[in-house]
């Protein structure tokens, strides 16, 4: 998960977010945020909706994680 700035919709994606550290979860949203980006300049304009899913679940944690105070 650390290897690249982005994380490609063939690749691993943890299976419970809950476990993650508040830094690999920031780190796991900045290498979706690129992967995004990188789909949508790639030609077809838009993002792998894996990409798009794997994204807002990681940011449902991080909103989850805000309002619980952590």
């Amino acid at each position: 998960m650390l290897d690249k700035p982005y994380l490609s919709p063939k690749e691993a994606f943890p299976s419970h977010l809950e476990t993650l550290s508040r830094e690999e979860l920031d780190l796991l949203a900045q290498q979706l945020q690129e992967e995004v980006f990188r789909e949508c300049n790639a030609g077809a304009g838009e993002a792998n909706p894996e990409t798009l899913l794997r994204q807002s679940l990681v940011e449902l944690e991080v909103a989850a994680r805000d309002n619980n105070g952590e």
